[in-house]
């Protein structure tokens, strides 16, 4: 009865490589995510043996639900670009202590200076 299903979200075969060109069947009762072993020291892919029950259709696993995947995949990317704001604006700091620096000795146009500097800082972003 499950290998009767038919989901567009297995493929066709898991695993399939120059050895055994065939692959496995899925099997339609656990997740349809292909995942990798390297535990043997080669990179094996082979479908996740985790019961299905979440995500489109339900064939994903709790893991593989793409929802939960890109959630997790946002906060990554949010940490990162949080952890990269702290570094960049340590990194521009002699910069701003030098403008600072100025305005504290009298610079002539201490807002232009100021919006000068905030507008090569903001040029130079790394990241959208």
């Amino acid at each position: 009865m499950a290998d009767e299903l038919k989901n567009d979200l297995y493929p066709k075969s898991y695993g399939s490589w120059a050895g055994r060109p065939a692959g496995t069947r899925p099997d339609f009762s656990r997740c349809c995510a292909e995942v990798t072993d390297t535990s043997t020291g080669w990179t094996h892919f082979h479908q996740c043996s985790r019961k299905r029950g979440h995500g489109p259709d339900g064939a994903y696993c709790k893991t593989h639900d793409p929802a939960a995947v890109k959630a997790k995949r946002d906060e990554a990317q949010r940490k990162y670009d949080e952890k990269w704001a702290k570094e960049r604006l340590k990194s521009w700091g002699p910069t701003f202590y030098e403008a600072l620096k100025q305005i504290a000795d009298g610079h002539n146009d201490a807002r232009q200076l100021a919006k000068d500097t905030l507008e090569k800082f903001e040029s130079k972003k790394v990241w959208g």
